[in-house]
């Protein structure tokens, strides 16, 4: 089996990540040196409760000299978590949790994750109804990445935002700073699990979310992403080329199968594609991440650019490999993105 790209997977036997990883976020800090990676997980008690298509449970973290060999940190929380499910059977993140973006705020660190609790929620998909999948957005503070406080937002829940009656949930949130507000986008997908929708909400007081409708194309759909967005991420654009900003996501298409694409934008609101094509497919066949790759984090560290994705080779069979991988461009070209090489 081929494992180039690999870098993170489940940890060992009584630690909050030994049955598995999901998606991670990375920060580089230019001035140490220092590798940050938060990443949601579960073990193996947790998945019992939780959502079987989902990855999430609890967040943890590990630390990096180079941005492939991790070590992981001991959380004060449950089997080393950072951040976990609360105990309050009225939050909306009382039963798992994931993340999919930390910035840096003032002098702290801010987390925007979603969760959900034990309710039921109804699809017309093939998967009916699902316990815990009625997902809502949530934010948390931190002053060293390791201790964790909440930040209640406008929902009864303390959710910051939650989905309406024709959505599935809303999740994989990303926020990023226009210059005069913050600007979230998030997934919601319909109840049929067919349609992904990217949509946005905005603040300008720090406190209330106004949702301000989808995702713009300037340049219309791609066939690999003509049925929506999965997770993304948006940044100050690192390229030579393109608008202000960049982003980079996981598009799918009719047949649900993912790739990674790259846009870019000058306002944050109307977005082109910056190739015509992805800019990352899935492994070849007997790769570790032959079935799937999403999106999770582009770091720009000095003249190279690292994609962390996560990747995948079977959503049914728990001996098959998944985890988080990476390729690297030497050029700041993300046409030129190649799997690290693992033995």
């Amino acid at each position: 089996m081929t494992m180039d790209g690999f870098v993170f997977g489940p940890g060992p036997a009584g630690r909050c990540d030994e049955y598995r990883v999901g998606g991670g976020v990375v920060d580089y800090d230019a001035l140490s040196g220092l590798w940050r990676l938060w990443y949601y997980c579960r073990d193996r008690e947790l998945h019992t409760r939780a959502p079987k298509t989902l990855g999430s449970g609890r967040v943890a973290l590990a630390t990096s000299r180079d941005g492939i060999d991790w070590t992981r940190c001991d959380g004060p929380l449950t089997h080393g978590a950072v951040l976990e499910p609360v105990d309050d059977a009225t939050a909306f993140d009382s039963l798992h949790l994931a993340l999919t973006d930390v910035t840096r705020g003032a002098g702290e660190w801010l987390m925007w994750y979603f969760g959900g609790d034990s309710a039921v929620r109804e699809t017309t998909s093939h998967l009916g109804a699902v316990k815990g999948l009625g997902l809502r957005i949530g934010l948390a503070r931190s002053p060293d990445g390791i201790q964790w406080t909440r930040a209640p937002g406008q929902e009864p829940s303390g959710a910051q935002l939650g989905f309406e009656d024709d959505q599935t949930y809303v999740a994989w949130p990303n926020v990023f700073n226009d210059g005069r507000r913050l600007v979230m986008q998030y997934t919601a997908p319909d109840r049929a699990l067919d349609q992904y929708a990217t949509l946005t909400a905005v603040c300008e007081d720090g406190r209330t979310w106004i949702k301000t409708g989808p995702l713009r194309w300037l340049d219309g759909p791609r066939s690999w992403d003509s049925t929506g967005i999965i997770t993304r991420q948006v940044l100050a654009n690192p390229l030579p080329i393109g608008g202000r900003f960049l982003m980079i996501y996981t598009g799918t298409d009719e047949r649900h199968a993912r790739a990674i694409g790259a846009a870019t934008s000058d306002d944050g609101v109307g977005w082109t594609h910056l190739y015509d094509q992805p800019i990352f497919h899935v492994g070849a066949p007997g790769a570790w991440d032959s079935l799937g790759v999403a999106a999770t984090r582009l770091v720009a560290a000095g003249d190279r650019l690292h994609l962390y994705y996560y990747g995948f080779q079977s959503l049914a069979d728990d001996d098959k490999p998944r985890g988080i991988g990476l390729a690297v461009s030497e050029d700041r070209d993300l046409r030129s993105l190649l799997r690290v090489k693992r033995p």
